[in-house]
């Protein structure tokens, strides 16, 4: 796979202020969006899991699954959280645009686009954010049978507060990246991605990386063996990194090691034996901070069933700042609102002195 890099050269993003020699602290959220989806119908029609179930079969009721999963009202449940906590930097995974046409080709109508909405629904809140960078990780069409065919376009955003700082934060040397290592089941292949960016308050300065790893796929031991390696990526782009350092997003890896999950890899292990601090654990040592699934998707029939976080897969790591606090953020909905909440991730906030 060839490796993609978008460089926003010399990005700044910056509110106005002056510089201090003081210490500076920064609030930052991260949040896994849903995107309506597991793609568990399309990964059990294209590994065979389901005797007669097609690709189009799969697709078609995709489809059907993100028209009942209140996309645009969730987002304006998380845009309620975000401007309740006020956030300086917002990292966001699964902010997908969906699309459909008469062909895998010309499927380029919108019908869903997470990022718009989440932004409008700031924007009705008075809270000012907007996106530092913005990393399209797949962008795959499929045909249906009752529909021609649904384009997903996945992306990782980075998401920064514009309202009045002093000092101010802004950001440099802002990069988008696709990882290497990748997993492709029966021919369609899942990329992965991650951005990175310098972020300077008055005279200090700290690197960011939000990432969104592989998870892991029931029988299908190459999925961790992917993501293990994308969290290598990761740590080798770090090590000529001299200063403070923040690692957060979905890195789809129980940090309580529990073996009876889906998710218990060796990702988190890795990042803290090469000397990153696992904020959450450090800071609410016993307290298992479960951040995922608030609920279940892919059912059949379609439904997204309330249950309760077993996984703490939504993390920070620290190498170098001083971590003051950390929590997690929900989004519940309405009484009957289904999905139940906002995503099916608790979104994790957490505040650093530099």
């Amino acid at each position: 796979m060839i490796r993609k890099l978008i460089v926003i050269a010399s990005l700044i993003l910056a509110v106005a202020g002056y510089s201090t020699a003081a210490d500076a602290t920064v609030r930052i959220m991260t949040q896994n969006m849903d995107q309506g989806t597991g793609e568990g119908y399309i990964i059990a029609a294209a590994s065979g899991a389901i005797p007669g179930f097609t690709l189009a079969d799969a697709v078609d009721l995709t489809f059907a699954e993100l028209n009942a999963g209140h996309l645009q009202q969730r987002a304006a449940l998380l845009a309620g959280k975000i401007a309740e906590q006020k956030p300086d930097i917002v990292a966001l995974q699964e902010v997908t645009l969906w699309r459909i046409g008469p062909t895998p080709g010309t499927a380029l109508v919108p019908v869903y686009d997470q990022l718009t909405f989440l932004l409008s629904e700031l924007l009705k809140r008075g809270a000012l954010y907007s996106a530092v960078a913005v990393n399209t990780v797949d962008d795959v069409a499929l045909p249906g049978n009752k529909i021609g065919a649904l384009r997903l376009t996945s992306r990782n955003v980075l998401l920064a507060r514009l309202d009045w700082q002093s000092p101010a934060l802004y950001f440099t040397d802002v990069r988008s990246h696709i990882f290497n290592n990748a997993l492709t089941i029966s021919g369609l292949q899942v990329q992965s991605g991650w951005i990175s960016a310098t972020v300077h308050k008055g005279d200090h300065q700290f690197f960011l990386i939000a990432t969104h790893l592989q998870s892991a796929v029931p029988n299908f031991n190459l999925a961790v063996t992917v993501q293990v390696a994308q969290a290598g990526e990761l740590l080798s782009a770090l090590q000529y990194v001299t200063g403070p350092v923040v690692l957060c997003g979905d890195f789809n890896s129980d940090a309580n090691d529990n073996p009876g999950v889906l998710d218990f890899t060796p990702t988190a292990d890795n990042i803290k034996a090469a000397g990153y601090t696992e904020v959450w654990g450090a800071l609410k040592p016993g307290n298992p901070g479960n951040t995922w699934p608030l609920y279940i998707d892919d059912q059949i029939p379609i439904s997204f069933p309330a249950t309760t976080p077993f996984e703490r897969i939504d993390l920070f790591f620290e190498r170098g700042l001083l971590a003051l606090q950390i929590d997690k953020v929900l989004a519940p909905g309405s009484p009957g609102f289904t999905p139940p909440f906002g995503s099916d991730h608790a979104g994790v906030i957490a505040v650093f002195r530099f």
